[in-house]
């Protein structure tokens, strides 16, 4: 296999004034002439490879072989052809899943770069700064090699600063009536636009759609057209040859970026059914998914709320001077006459009996009570129970 070294100015911060969003791809062409691409590729799977295993003494060794197997990409799940007798001992479980697209991707202790770099690499400068995310230089898709500057420099917290600056430029596309701060943190459109591990794999789709868009490299000598002729009449079925793509840029500039950005949340709606998952979340909102922030959105949602409430009020009354009824009489006589009484008043009659021999009397307190704007229909109301109160006595 090809050793790949890159210059530590490869990831080196840059300034303001020079940083773009940029993203590149490096052509496997540099390290294989032919490639094989099964006809169906399936939905790429990720693997976190711990910093444990890149020991000092096969750390060279162990780093080669994960950029080699990222750069071959575009055979998806039969890259473990190529590699089966290279496998390092730590990563031997890849042949239990021969039949997977799997990528690589390490994870350091202190952060997942490695994995969330297409993302970094969709927000402009502004965006960076404002999080206090450093201004790498363009990165390179698929992830290679580790690097030292890497390792060793981004903020400890980055992971979370670059959940929040991803979170907050996409949030537009999410909901864009109202802004990212005038919700609770746990409110789940929220929660799903500081997900990266939700839009990670649909960015690594558009990433591989759009280099599939690139010519692929020439062939560049007689014996190279011979050699890729007979190879493909000796391939299994479902199974093709060819040269491998050309590299470039995947995407330059903001404009292009926020173009890419559309494409992924069009990709996570067709295959993740996002637009219906954001709708489903708005449906079910509740009062707690707002901050203590006013909004049009929080206003319609508590117009919304409190007019459904006054379809159905319900009044819940606590009789604390009352035993339970045992029986269909009490023993007490005054308690047989009040049970029999409030069998000839209607519903809000009863309510304001209760609530008189509990100690409320004042008329506007009971109107407030049970829904009334003011005391004059409690009053109409008691003396509707005066005169069946006289009736009943005699």
């Amino acid at each position: 296999m090809t050793e790949i070294k890159l210059s530590i100015k490869d990831f080196v911060e840059m300034e303001a004034t020079e940083h773009n969003p940029i993203l590149r791809n490096l052509s496997s062409a540099f390290f294989f002439e032919y490639v094989l691409v099964p006809n169906e590729v399936k939905n790429p799977e990720y693997v976190y490879i711990s910093e444990e295993y890149y020991d000092k003494a096969n750390r060279d060794k162990f780093e080669l072989f994960i950029s080699n197997w990222n750069l071959s990409w575009e055979m998806g799940q039969i890259r473990s052809l190529l590699y089966e007798h290279d496998i390092p001992e730590e990563l031997l479980w890849l042949k239990r899943y021969r039949e997977e697209n799997i990528y690589l991707i390490p994870e350091l202790k202190k952060n997942r770069y490695y994995a969330y770099s297409p993302l970094y690499h969709l927000l402009p400068t502004r965006i960076l700064t404002a999080f206090g995310l450093p201004l790498l230089r363009p990165g390179i898709w698929p992830h290679s090699l580790r690097h030292f500057y890497i390792d060793q420099n981004l903020p400890i917290d980055f992971d979370l600063r670059l959940s929040k600056a991803f979170a907050y430029y996409i949030w537009p596309l999410l909901n864009g009536r109202t802004k990212i701060e005038y919700f609770d943190d746990n409110e789940p459109i929220k929660v799903l636009a500081h997900n990266l591990d939700f839009w990670l794999p649909y960015v690594n789709m558009v990433v591989e759609e759009r280099l599939k868009q690139l010519p692929r490299v020439k062939i560049e000598n007689a014996k190279q057209s011979r050699l890729l002729n007979k190879a493909k009449n000796n391939v299994p079925d479902g199974i093709s040859v060819y040269r491998p793509l050309m590299g470039g840029e995947i995407w330059e500039g903001e404009e292009e970026a926020w173009e890419v950005l559309l494409e992924v949340v069009e990709r996570a709606d067709s295959l993740g059914r996002l637009r219906a998952l954001i709708d489903a979340m708005k449906s079910n909102r509740v009062q707690e998914d707002f901050s203590h922030k006013w909004s049009y959105e929080r206003e319609d949602f508590e117009r919304r709320l409190y007019k459904k409430r006054s379809k159905f009020k319900v009044k819940f009354v606590e009789l604390s001077d009352t035993i339970p009824v045992i029986g269909p009489y009490s023993e007490v006589d005054e308690r047989m006459f009040w049970q029999d009484f409030m069998t000839i008043l209607n519903h809000k009659e009863k309510q304001v009996v209760v609530m008189l021999r509990n100690g409320m009397t004042n008329l506007t307190e009971i109107g407030k009570e049970l829904g009334y704007a003011n005391h004059s229909p409690i009053s109409k109301a008691l003396r509707k129970i005066q005169k069946k109160l006289l009736e009943f006595e005699q």
